[in-house]
């Protein structure tokens, strides 16, 4: 599996997430790669051989549940995102008529929201990687298969893990810059509505006559 490591991983990571919609079915990477399982089941006895194939299968189901309750928030992050970036773009007009300060903000505010789109969506789209077990090459693997079985679960578990635990984290981020995004827009709507071009006029009075007067038009000159 590929791996994203050094300063600012996890930032590149959320940008190659958002590159991946470009390229659906692109194996996205993770942090780390899986921790490699180097225990011989060789002295474990076959009630223990299958606890641990239960134990894995168990495992397995659980990060596929995890995953679709990660996905199933993307969901509803995504289309709070996507909401909240039309009603940034909204006020475009009306930011551009002021100071650059609160357009700079505005636009800040834009682009947050625009990722936190892009991460959300891609967490509903990128390719999972999950362990998983083939009968059929177990079949035609070493005997005995209950070994053979045991030990591919305990191996395999940890892909699973850390697709998790990056999926996880992508989300996470979504959320956050979802929030940052609303906060800097609510400041960028605080700044319109507190500007000196934003009062509203008052409404001209109409002359009125004396009640003790009778008014008529004024002669036209021809």
């Amino acid at each position: 599996m590929p791996t994203v490591t050094g300063r600012f991983a996890e930032a590149r990571l959320y940008l190659i997430y958002c590159a991946a919609l470009l390229h659906p079915g692109h194996t996205v990477p993770t942090f780390a790669e899986p921790a490699p399982t180097t225990i011989s089941l060789d002295t474990h006895s076959d009630d223990e051989l299958v606890l641990i194939i239960e134990e894995g299968r168990r495992q397995l189901d659980r990060q596929i549940a995890d995953l679709d309750r990660i996905r199933n928030r993307a969901g509803a992050l995504a289309t709070v995102s996507l909401a909240l970036t039309a009603a940034i773009a909204t006020k475009a007009t009306d930011v551009l008529q002021h100071h650059w300060a609160l357009t700079a903000l505005w636009a800040c505010s834009c682009t947050l929201a625009v990722l936190a789109v892009a991460g959300a969506a891609s967490v509903l789209s990128a390719r999972a990687v999950f362990g998983r077990t083939d009968a059929q090459m177990a079949a035609q693997g070493p005997r005995p298969v209950r070994n053979h079985l045991a030990e591919a679960y305990a191996e395999v578990a940890g892909v699973g893990e850390e697709t998790v635990r990056t999926f996880l984290t992508v989300f996470r981020d979504a959320v956050t810059l979802t929030v940052a995004s609303a906060l800097a827009f609510l400041v960028v709507l605080a700044g319109l509505a507190h500007s000196p071009g934003s009062t509203t006029p008052e409404p001209t009075k109409e002359a009125t006559c004396p009640t003790s007067t009778t008014c008529s038009p004024s002669p036209t000159l021809k």
